[in-house]
């Protein structure tokens, strides 16, 4: 139940990584609208879900594999969220009360948008040794 390729989510997460770390400047600057960044969240989303269904539908796989997986995307997922929240201004219960905040601390983005990028690097890596 994906689109085209199994890893697009990692490659959506990567340009989700690059436009946070374009928006802080750490590295280059690219500053977009806030709805530019809510839309590309809300796509990351999308392809985070259906690769937690494509986890649990592909069960064969190595168990610790498809844990990692899924954690990962739940961590993503969060990530996601709270961006939407933080951009849009949208109240979403727990995330804008509890990691909204973190946000206003300069090193957090940029500290984000490594991680997004770092850690589906590494799984667009492992990927192919999963199965």
């Amino acid at each position: 139940m994906k689109g085209i390729f199994e890893a697009e989510d990692a490659i959506v997460g990567i340009a989700c990584g690059l436009l946070l770390l374009g928006y802080t400047g750490k590295f280059f600057t690219l500053k977009l609208p806030n709805f530019v960044y809510v839309l590309v969240f809300i796509i990351f989303i999308i392809f985070i879900l259906l690769d937690i269904v494509n986890e649990f539908s592909d069960l064969a796989r190595h168990f610790f594999f498809v844990g990692g997986a899924i954690l990962h995307n739940i961590v993503d997922l969060v990530i996601s969220l709270t961006f939407i929240s933080f951009f849009s201004g949208w109240n979403i219960p727990y995330i804008t009360t509890y990691l909204v905040p973190y946000l206003q601390n300069p090193s957090i983005i940029p500290g984000l948008g490594m991680f997004l990028v770092i850690a589906n690097v590494v799984w667009l890596f492992i990927f192919p040794f999963a199965g």
